[in-house]
């Protein structure tokens, strides 16, 4: 649902759309290019969300993240998520989604993702190396002879998973108006999400009324010269995050074909 909300993961192995020029984020600068960026993560700390579509119960999720080690020879910090259907939806059918993503604690760019998804009686596994240049992502499905193999070029522009992607937007500060692109690789596909900071609101929640950071984003498919397959986003969001040091995100909502989906934090711990 993380990757749903941030980049429109969830349709990553939908057909390509036609191709049509599309334009270049001239008015962004992408988050990790030319300037440091805060990692974004809080080590030891875990979160819990309810997730709603169409204000009905469709889900839960958490995510916790460790503690700073060394990983392949790099300063690295792991992230894990669980998210799974409850409520209605799942006596209708159960999915359930585990990932877990390396991330180098100096650059904020993943280093590896681990996923196992599971769905009805089939279960998917990906695997994804990130180098500079692109991910090298295996598929493979528990009802299928052969894994799958597809290689997800970005031209060395910093990219990231979906887990490391909402690192980089916590860790952005911004004045309202300011915009900024992040290049998510989610399943085959290259996203760019073009995120705006809107301002700075109070919202309620599970913590209280919190003062928040309003961002609102759209995510595009992207080819690997980074230019857009279509000018008209395929994913709408709203995230708003807490208005302090640590940038927690309480509320997310999207825009999807299947109505809107909406994930609420209910809890958060940190060291």
């Amino acid at each position: 649902m993380l990757s749903l909300t941030l980049a429109g993961c969830a349709g990553a192995s939908a057909a390509t759309q036609p191709v049509v020029p599309g334009p270049a984020p001239a008015a962004t600068a992408a988050v990790g290019s030319n300037e440091p960026v805060e990692l974004g993560l809080v080590p030891g700390e875990t979160m819990a969300f309810e997730v709603h579509l169409g204000g009905v119960l469709a889900g839960t999720a958490q995510l916790a993240v460790g503690e700073v080690g060394t990983v392949a020879n790099h300063r690295a910090i792991i992230v894990k998520s669980h998210a799974e259907t409850a409520g209605a939806v799942a006596l209708l059918k159960q999915i359930s989604d585990d990932t877990t993503t390396v991330i180098d604690a100096d650059t904020g760019r993943p280093l590896t993702l681990d996923s196992t998804a599971s769905s009805g009686g089939t279960t998917t596994t990906a695997h994804a190396d990130f180098t500079a240049n692109a991910a090298i992502v295996k598929f493979a499905k528990s009802d299928e002879p052969k894994p799958h193999l597809y290689r997800v070029n970005f031209g060395g522009q910093p990219a990231y998973d979906a887990h490391a992607a909402m690192a980089q937007l916590r860790g952005w500060h911004g004045t309202p108006g300011a915009k900024r692109s992040v290049y998510v690789v989610g399943g085959k596909r290259l996203w760019r999400v073009d995120v705006s900071l809107v301002g700075i609101e109070s919202i309620g929640s599970a913590m209280g009324n919190r003062r928040t950071v309003h961002l609102e984003g759209a995510a595009f498919r992207a080819r690997p010269n980074l230019t857009l397959e279509s000018p008209t986003a395929t994913r709408t969001f709203s995230v708003w995050l807490t208005d302090d040091a640590d940038r927690v995100p309480i509320k997310l909502v999207a825009k999807t074909e299947l109505g809107e989906v909406a994930m609420d934090l209910t809890e958060y711990n940190r060291p």
